[in-house]
């Protein structure tokens, strides 16, 4: 398979998960103005969209799912760069439009950045300063979106305990998530357009003694999963169907497997370069030693250090990142398991809906009308759902 980083990251996770949905009556095919209008106050039709990563691996494999409205154009890929040495070499991405262009959700890529008060880079990151979810997001706002306004922001800490709680990875390394939303306004060709933005960060903050004097020695490093960005003319996206679709981004657990396969050889060869490293040094002469410039000497034992500390807590946190990969946090992730009316397998959607329901030609519907009626309200025969523990 293509390598998917020269640089290991950590605290790096497998897979995006930050996705956001809005609501909008052209999320599925009309069925005249009444079914338009019972569809955006009381159901939500949705469908699964595949992001499907065709380049990593022998074969394209379905990296992760996501429900989006139904009767939305949508693609979604695995983007592959196997040359960076900053962060990942894969990323998720995927878009959905609806019919008439009017609203969009798309996810962006990952990106990864790093700060030290030491003057060095850490790998090849960009060198900035970014300690939060909502930094991130106004960098990336200045960056996507230069003329739009930011109106509204909010942390959202539940989304970060589905990725792991803030925890430490051992001595002098401290590894975390932060998570956040955000609405900003815009002016497209004349017309009001709001967008919600959604994102999770990765965060792994190192400090090691040794330095000049002294100097405690540190570097933070972040790595944003990915943007979701829902834009609407008119109105926000409401809270609810934010959530929803958020709540329904699953990867793919062979697809997962075979990535955490990866980075764990990964580390596994950074360890033995390290350590080859280490003999090459006790073999050089002392003559040869004394003639290095002392602060040279430190900086190279400590970038030595950290990556042997980055390593160390890439394995500490493997367990975190396994929970997330095989999908075993539904009561977390807000979402009931559904026994599916066509394959008889398991599908993941929200649990802000009382009901669940499956039409004929595959879709979702999620309401909380007990006297919902698919027929009646979107002209096709449907079955409701019952849940399952599996």
């Amino acid at each position: 398979m293509t390598r998917p980083s020269a640089f290991v990251d950590p605290s790096a996770l497998t897979v995006a998960i930050v996705v956001l949905a809005a609501c909008s009556p052209t999320w599925a095919a009309p069925q005249g103005a009444a079914s338009a209008a019972r569809e955006s106050a009381t159901a939500l039709r949705v469908e699964r969209l595949e992001i499907v990563d065709r380049q990593g691996f022998e074969k394209p494999m379905v990296a992760a799912t996501i429900m989006v409205p139904a009767g939305w154009q949508g693609s979604g890929e695995v983007l592959w760069n196997p040359g960076q040495r900053c962060g990942k070499a894969y990323a998720p991405t995927f878009r959905a439009v609806a019919p008439d262009g009017s609203s969009a959700i798309e996810l962006s890529g990952q990106e990864t950045w790093a700060a030290t008060n030491y003057g060095m880079p850490v790998g090849e990151c960009p060198q900035v300063h970014l300690p939060g979810a909502r930094e991130y997001l106004d960098s990336w706002v200045r960056r996507h979106r230069a003329n739009a306004q930011l109106i509204e922001y909010s942390p959202r800490p539940d989304k970060s305990r589905v990725l792991g709680e803030s925890q430490s990875a051992g001595a002098g390394l401290r590894a975390w998530v932060d998570s956040g939303q955000a609405l900003i306004g815009y002016r497209v060709d004349g017309r009001e357009v709001f967008e919600m933005l959604a994102t999770a960060v990765s965060f792994t903050h190192t400090r090691l003694a040794g330095g000049v004097g002294g100097q405690v020695l540190e570097s933070l490093q972040g790595q944003a999963l990915g943007v979701l960005s829902w834009r609407t003319h008119s109105a926000p996206v409401p809270q609810r169907h934010f959530d929803l679709v958020w709540d329904t981004l699953k990867p793919a657990s062979e697809w997962a497997a075979r990535i955490a396969a990866a980075e764990r050889q990964m580390a596994a060869e950074n360890a033995a370069t390290q350590a080859q490293i280490g003999r090459i040094q006790a073999e050089t002469s002392r003559e040869t030693l004394q003639q290095m410039a002392r602060r040279g000497q430190i900086i190279n034992q400590t970038q030595q250090e950290i990556a042997q500390m980055r390593n160390e807590g890439w394995r500490s946190t493997q367990a975190t990142q396994d929970r997330i990969h095989t999908g075993n946090v539904r009561s977390i992730r807000e979402v009931h398991g559904y026994r599916d009316a066509h394959s008889g397998g398991v599908v993941e959607l929200s649990n802000h809906y009382e009901h669940a329901w499956q039409l004929r030609d595959g879709s979702y519907v999620l309401t909380d009308d007990p006297d919902f009626d698919p027929a009646r309200d979107f002209g096709l025969a449907g079955e409701r759902l019952p849940r399952t523990r599996e």
